[in-house]
């Protein structure tokens, strides 16, 4: 087994994954996992074409790209490898992307936590001699050290732009809503927008290879159109010397305080479905797992039981006032209980947006339990305003409940 373990991310377009997988097949210095997601016969059938030139293929893969992605980090993760990378299908890679990107992760001044041989030009963070120090690498090329992957993984979920912004101009004092695509929106980031937060709280920079030599294809509107564009050559406008010292700072070996939930600027909190372990929270009968990219990513979906005592539910000690966010395509009944007495049967709107149910509270550490008395009604978290007692957790895709018609 070599030290480096490549995951390779496909859903069907089996026309982008013929050729971006030939670069991945140009060395033998790394292991090539191929993690497929397909839906079509010919998607699913299609990386079976490359058995023994891969080191391994796993089908079947549900749940959307979050999913994959954490399911990939995962297993190569528990597989031992040093460096744990991701490519997606619609990124063709330069021949000689490896030789390039790796040494990447050799500087001397810097704790490198990820490298990619992909960089856009509006995700630059400072632009350095043949790199760039990067606020979003993305998911589509990186490769991570194997010591950050629990960091990753722990910290999943999907991200809000203020955070971003605070945890760079606390590392290095640059403001990048004075550049980046969302200027000074307030809104939800995708959970792959989130990685290199988490790395830069924790004192580990993302480097990527400027200029950049990798192709986009398939893109649906194309990069133009989305106000994307491959950084091609340096980005000298964003070359800061003050801030690549700052951040090359030997000394400064502090942490950002970045914790497991979403914190929202206001003093909100929401612990997402699969975050509320750490509220000494349980997930008891039947669920399964649905994707919901922009928040979350993963609700847990209510099954179908005919006993009482078997009712999905979800029970977790929380302090003070909170509220239940749910959501159902079909609608339902659910009912909320609280040690302190509180105990209501409530009505789950068909196709609305996520709701919030208040539990009310003054001064009050209770266990709550939300029983769902119908099947289909999404729990996607849990949405607190003052501090909550927690304890840390690992996460890992052996987490989530199963997919909705994946083989088991």
């Amino acid at each position: 087994m070599n030290q480096v373990g490549i995951a390779y991310l496909t859903k069907d377009r089996p026309e982008l994954s013929v050729r971006t997988i030939e670069p991945l097949l140009e060395h033998t210095r790394y292991d090539v996992w191929w993690i497929d997601g397909s839906d079509t016969k010919a998607g699913e059938e299609f990386p079976w074409t490359f058995r023994g030139k891969v080191h391994s293929i796993h089908s079947n893969v549900r749940g959307g790209a979050d999913a994959a992605i954490v399911y990939a980090l995962s297993t190569l993760y528990d597989a031992g490898y040093q460096f744990i990378g991701l490519a997606e299908n619609d990124v063709l890679l330069p021949r000689d992307w490896f030789e390039s990107t790796m040494p990447l992760f050799d500087h001397q001044r810097i704790s490198v936590g990820a490298v990619s041989a992909r960089a856009y030009e509006d995700r630059v963070l400072i632009q350095r001699d043949g790199y760039a120090v990067m606020h979003n690498l993305g998911a589509g090329h990186v490769i991570f050290r194997r010591e950050v992957v629990p960091l990753i993984l722990d910290h999943y979920r999907t991200g809000w732009t203020t955070t971003n912004r605070r945890v760079f101009a606390q590392r290095c004092g640059l403001d990048i809503g004075a550049w980046w695509a969302f200027r000074g929106g307030q809104h939800w980031l995708t959970a792959d927008w989130h990685f290199d937060t988490i790395l830069a709280a924790h004192g580990y920079a993302s480097l990527a290879l400027t200029p950049s030599e990798v192709e986009m294809i398939g893109q649906d509107p194309p990069l133009e159109e989305q106000g994307l564009r491959i950084a091609r050559e340096p980005v000298e406008a964003l070359r800061d010397e003050d801030a690549g010292a700052r951040l090359c700072n030997p000394i400064d070996t502090r942490t950002i305080p970045l914790g497991q939930a979403a914190s929202l600027d206001g003093g909100t909190q929401i612990f997402f479905a699969h975050q509320v372990v750490s509220l000494d929270g349980g997930i008891h009968g039947e669920w399964t797992c649905k994707w919901v990219q922009g928040f979350g990513p993963f609700a847990y979906v209510s099954g179908y039981t005919r006993q009482k005592e078997d009712l999905p539910r979800i029970d977790m000690s929380i302090s003070g006032t909170c509220a239940i966010l749910l959501s159902s395509k079909t609608g339902g009944h659910i009912r909320i209980t609280a040690e302190n007495g509180y105990d209501a049967t409530l009505q789950v709107q068909a196709n609305a947006d996520v709701l919030r149910f208040l539990v009310p509270a003054a001064i009050a550490y209770r266990r709550i339990t939300v029983s769902m008395l119908d099947p289909g009604i999404a729990f996607h978290g849990v949405e607190v305003h003052e501090p909550q007692p927690t304890a840390p957790f690992s996460f890992r895709h052996s987490s989530l409940p199963p997919v909705a018609g994946a083989a088991r």
